[in-house]
């Protein structure tokens, strides 16, 4: 049995082009992947659920809570956000944002909930500050005890 090979002639391709068809792929690749990403399946924002009971205790003399010993500090804890406003009241709302479910953070120089994925912006109640976001967050009810070092969550 003989191997006949081809003649390579005609099979280099110019590096130039090899390179456009390397990047070509890749774009199409991130962009595929970036619009599956941002699609939502009918209505992208999540709706909160509001029937969820929320009641907790949080202890500032833990380490886990000591951002919310400093006035703009905030934790997360069962899905919510609870932080200390500029002006020492503690609030607490939902911890992901209603767009597509993202974390949220809080800025305390805007004194905001901010999404860092698309950009969402909140206040302190929950109100959608600026979209893509269009439903509010869950707001909850907050006791802060300074005598006791705690603060209570719930709904």
């Amino acid at each position: 049995m003989e191997t006949t090979l081809h003649s390579m002639d005609n099979a280099a391709m110019p590096r130039h082009e090899f390179f456009r068809l390397v990047g070509t792929s890749i774009g199409v690749i991130l962009l595929t992947r970036c619009m599956a990403g941002c699609s939502g399946k009918g209505n992208a924002d999540p709706t909160p659920n509001t029937s969820q009971k929320i009641d907790f205790t949080l202890r500032l003399d833990d380490k886990l809570n000591a951002n919310l010993l400093v006035k703009g500090g905030y934790v997360i804890a069962n899905d919510v956000i609870v932080a200390q406003t500029k002006d020492g009241k503690f609030v607490a709302v939902s911890a992901n944002c209603t767009h597509q479910g993202t974390e949220l953070v809080y800025k305390s120089v805007e004194n905001q909930f901010y999404c860092p994925l698309h950009l969402s912006r909140f206040d302190t109640t929950g109100k959608v500050i600026v979209g893509p976001a269009t439903l509010p967050l869950t707001q909850y009810t907050v006791e802060s005890s300074v005598t006791a070092g705690t603060v209570r969550v719930y709904n």
